[in-house]
């Protein structure tokens, strides 16, 4: 029975069942055992089991009076703390999966850019598959508290390393590497420029960088804004681990936090697609 769920299925094969839910409580997997115990000439036992799947959609059930009663309460004090204006977009922004996963997107640029200044660092690189609200923000929106937390939930915070440009070079390398998946370690990025060839093998995809309007130097230094989950090599990002570590986690803030006081220092932010990431 699976955590972290992305998909909705069930799955037997008369040795092994599995299910999955999906996400966001959509839907519910209930797993019934079915088991047969028989006593046999010997003295014996044999067991035999199946499973009973039944998927619930959670849209058709009518919720206990007594529950939703009791979430009320709950859902009342996170909406006054959540749903508190923070500043507009004037533009629009798309946090839909296949989008932070696959392409430049203007609310990674957004993630990315706060992080980068919030550190002072030359550049950004953070993974895709952390940006979870899934959804599209239209033009002159305000955003909320509410909004940036559902961006980013898992309580990551940013850290700065200072590592080489092959270092770099290599993490980009990883975080391209399979794109045609929809892998959550696809970057978005900020202070940095990419061009990536995404029909060559795995490993060989980054055409070119620039960072400052200058190509990458292998041997030269760089300061980079990353979460503390890619730091520790997560999603592939074992690269990072070679730098030297100048804000480790016990000291760095939320991501979540930098992206609210981005937002509100300005009072109006614009994020685009401005070719940050080009895909031949």
């Amino acid at each position: 029975l699976t955590g972290h769920d992305e998909h909705l299925l069930t799955f037997y094969n008369g040795r092994t069942a599995m299910t999955e839910s999906e996400s966001q409580a959509n839907y519910v997997t209930i797993t019934r055992m079915i088991v047969d115990k028989e006593e046999t000439d010997d003295g014996g036992f044999d067991i035999h089991w199946r499973p009973e799947f039944e998927i619930v959609d959670t849209a058709t059930v009518t919720p206990d009076p007594e529950i939703a009663a009791l979430v009320k309460t709950y859902t009342d004090k996170l909406d006054a703390e959540l749903k508190v204006g923070i500043g507009t977009t004037a533009t629009a922004l798309d946090s839909r999966r296949a989008v932070v996963r696959g392409e430049e997107a203007a609310i990674g640029n957004l993630i990315a850019d706060a992080m980068r200044e919030a550190v002072d660092a030359d550049i950004a690189i953070t993974n895709g598959g952390g940006i979870r609200a899934d959804r599209e923000y239209e033009p002159d929106t305000e955003l909320t508290r509410g909004d940036i937390l559902a961006e980013l939930p898992f309580g990551n915070k940013t850290v700065k390393i200072e590592l080489t440009g092959a270092d770099i070079r290599a993490a980009l390398e990883n975080g391209f590497s399979q794109v045609e998946n929809g892998a959550g370690r696809f970057p978005q990025v900020s202070g940095l420029t990419v061009e990536v060839s995404v029909g060559s093998p795995a490993g060989e995809r980054v055409r070119s960088v620039t960072i400052g309007g200058e190509p990458l130097d292998d041997a030269k230094t760089y300061t980079l804004a990353t979460n503390d989950y890619m730091a520790g090599g997560g999603d592939g990002y074992t690269a990072f681990g070679n730098g030297t570590v100048l804000i480790n986690p016990i000291d760095a803030t939320l991501m979540a936090s930098q992206v609210i006081d981005f937002i509100a220092a300005r009072g109006t932010v614009e994020p685009k697609v401005e070719g940050r990431i080009t895909i031949l």
